[in-house]
C-alpha cells in the first residue's frame, strides 16, 4: 500500500515536472515570437506594417486586412524606412514582402483620402502621397539585397508597386492581378509606365487600358510573377528563406524554385490569355484609341472578347485612356527613372482633373458605378490639348502646384531593363534565339528541340519554361521550307 502511495506520489511529481517543462518551453517561444514581431503603437503607419525579424531574414507585412491591405500614406513611409534601414544592416541579407491575409496582399493605394485632400485645397499632402510612393517603389527596383514578394490574394494597384519591381514575385491559386485605374479615372502608375510596356507584345496595353483581371499561374506567363507556390507551402517558404544566410540571388531563386508547383496539366499551358493573344496583338497595335476601338468592332477571330472588351472600354473615363495609351507608348523609351518621373507629372495633372475625383467618388464612395465623364466620348477628347497639358512643359493650372520633383534614394540607379531576370523568359528572348540575336545561343539556326533544350538549360529546368517555350513557338515560327530550322513569323 505504501508503495502503491510512493509510486503515485513520484508519478505525479514527474507529471507536473514534465508540465513545468512544457509551460517554461511554451513561454520561451511565445517570448520569442513576440520579439520576433515588432510594432511601434505610436506610429500609424508601424500598426499596419508590421516587422519579422528571424536570423538574416527580415519580413514586411502589410496588416490592414479589412481594407484589403489598401496603402495609406503612413504604411509607404513605413515601408520606405524598414527598406533604407535594412539596406544598411550588416544583419540582413534578404526582405520579404508579404500580408497577413490569405484574402489580399494588396489591393492597392487609398485614393480616397488622397482626393479629399486635394478637394479640399490640401494639394501638397496629396502630392506627397505619390511621391513617397513612387520613391518608395524605385527603391525596391533598385534594391541591392535581394527582395521577395509573396503574392497571395488581391494584388492591384498599389500593391502591384511594391511587388512588380521585386527581382523575386511569388504568385499562388489565390493571386489576383490587375491595375483597373482607368476606371476611376486615373491611369496605371507605380511604375505601370515602364513594365507594362515591356510585356509580351500588346498585353500589357490591354491589361492596362481594361483593367482586366490575371488569376493564379496566369501571372507566371506573362511575367508579372517570377515563380508558383502553392499557398500552404508560403509559411515554409518563408522560413527557409529567412533561415537561407545569403545575399545570392541564384541561391534564393533556386530555393524559392523548390517549393514551386507542377500544373496539374501537364500538356496545355495553363493561361487564360493564350487563346486571345493573337487578337490582342491584333487589335491593340494601334497608338490612337480611336483605330484600337474600331479594330475590336472589325475581330472576327475572337467577336464576344471584342464584344465585351469594347464594353469594357465603353465604361471607363475617355480622358484616361487616351492618356493611358499615350502614357504607355511613351514608356517604351524611358528608363526606370523617367517612368516614374512622368507619373508623378501625370499625378498632379490628373487631380486636377473632374475625372478622378468623379471616378472615385462614383465607384469607391458613393459605389453607384455610375460616373459622369467629362468629356464623355472618345471623339471628344481634344488629343493636342491632352499631350500638351500632360506631357509638355507646365501648362494648365495643375503645374501651378510645382510638386512634379522626385527624388531617389538610389539617385544613381537606372536601367531600361530590370537588371534580374528569374521568371519565365519573354516572348522577345524566345525569338531572339530563333532568329540568331542571341550571342549566348549563336547565329546558326535550330529546331524546336534544340530552342527547347537551350531554354531548359538556361533557366536550369525552371517549372514552365517548356510549356512557354513550346507556345510561344507555335505562335510565333514555322519551319523552313526543306529543312527542321525554324524562322519567325513576322
Amino acid at each position: 500500500m505504501f508503495a502503491s502511495k510512493l509510486n503515485l506520489t513520484v508519478g505525479a511529481a514527474a507529471s507536473l515536472t514534465k508540465s513545468s517543462i512544457q509551460l517554461k518551453t511554451a513561454t520561451r517561444r511565445l517570448a520569442g515570437i513576440q520579439r520576433m514581431i515588432s510594432t511601434k503603437p505610436t506610429s500609424e503607419g508601424d500598426r499596419d506594417v508590421l516587422t519579422v525579424n528571424n536570423l538574416t531574414g527580415r519580413s514586411l507585412v502589410l496588416n490592414r486586412p479589412k481594407a484589403l491591405n489598401s496603402l495609406t500614406h503612413p504604411m509607404v513611409q513605413s515601408i520606405r524606412r524598414h527598406l533604407q534601414e535594412w539596406r544598411q544592416s550588416d544583419l540582413c541579407d534578404i526582405v520579404i514582402l508579404r500580408s497577413n491575409s490569405a484574402k489580399a496582399f494588396c489591393a492597392g493605394g487609398d485614393v480616397v483620402d488622397v482626393s479629399n485632400k486635394w478637394t479640399r485645397g490640401d494639394r501638397s499632402a496629396a502630392m506627397r502621397f505619390f511621391q513617397d510612393e513612387y520613391q518608395t517603389n524605385h527603391l525596391i527596383a533598385t534594391y541591392e539585397k535581394p527582395l521577395v514578394a509573396l503574392l497571395n490574394g488581391y494584388t492591384m494597384g498599389g500593391g502591384v508597386g511594391l511587388s512588380m519591381h521585386a527581382p523575386f514575385r511569388v504568385a499562388t491559386e489565390s493571386t489576383v492581378f490587375a491595375m483597373p485605374e482607368t476606371k476611376i479615372g486615373f491611369f496605371p502608375d507605380v511604375g505601370a509606365t515602364f513594365f507594362l510596356p515591356r510585356m509580351d507584345g500588346q498585353t500589357g496595353t490591354y491589361l492596362g487600358l481594361t483593367g482586366q483581371r490575371l488569376k493564379g499561374r496566369d501571372l507566371l506567363y506573362a511575367g508579372i510573377a517570377t515563380h508558383y507556390v502553392p499557398s500552404e507551402r508560403l509559411p515554409m517558404l518563408e522560413k527557409r528563406l529567412q533561415e537561407i544566410g545569403t545575399r545570392d540571388h541564384a541561391v534564393i531563386n533556386q530555393a524559392i524554385e523548390e517549393f514551386s508547383a507542377q500544373p496539374e496539366d501537364l500538356s496545355e499551358i495553363e493561361y487564360s490569355l493564350a487563346p486571345l493573344r493573337n487578337a490582342i496583338d491584333r487589335c491593340f497595335a494601334f497608338n490612337n484609341m480611336e483605330a484600337i476601338v474600331e479594330a475590336l468592332k472589325q475581330e472576327t477571330e475572337q467577336p464576344e472578347w471584342a464584344r465585351q472588351t469594347l464594353a469594357v472600354l465603353s465604361a471607363v473615363s475617355p480622358s484616361s485612356l487616351k492618356l493611358t495609351l499615350e502614357q504607355l507608348r511613351t514608356g517604351r523609351r524611358l528608363n526606370i527613372q523617367q517612368a516614374f518621373a512622368l507619373e508623378l507629372r501625370l499625378a498632379e495633372h490628373r487631380l486636377g482633373s473632374a475625372d478622378m475625383h468623379e471616378g472615385i467618388a462614383a465607384l469607391l464612395v458613393r459605389k453607384t458605378n455610375d460616373p459622369q465623364w467629362q468629356p464623355s466620348t472618345l471623339e471628344a477628347v481634344d488629343m493636342r490639348a491632352l499631350h500638351k497639358e500632360y506631357f509638355e512643359g507646365n501648362s494648365g493650372s495643375a503645374g501651378k502646384t510645382d510638386h512634379q520633383q522626385l527624388s531617389f534614394i538610389n539617385a544613381d540607379a537606372a536601367f531600361d531593363q530590370y537588371p534580374h531576370a528569374f521568371g519565365l523568359p519573354s516572348e522577345r528572348e524566345i525569338l531572339a534565339v530563333v532568329s540568331g540575336e542571341n550571342p549566348q545561343a549563336g547565329d546558326f539556326g535550330m529546331n524546336r528541340a534544340q530552342v527547347l533544350q537551350f531554354f531548359e538549360r538556361e533557366k536550369a529546368g525552371k517549372i514552365g519554361v517548356g510549356k512557354k517555350v513550346a507556345w510561344v513557338l507555335d505562335r510565333k515560327t514555322r519551319e523552313m521550307p526543306d529543312s527542321y530550322v525554324l524562322e519567325c513569323i513576322r
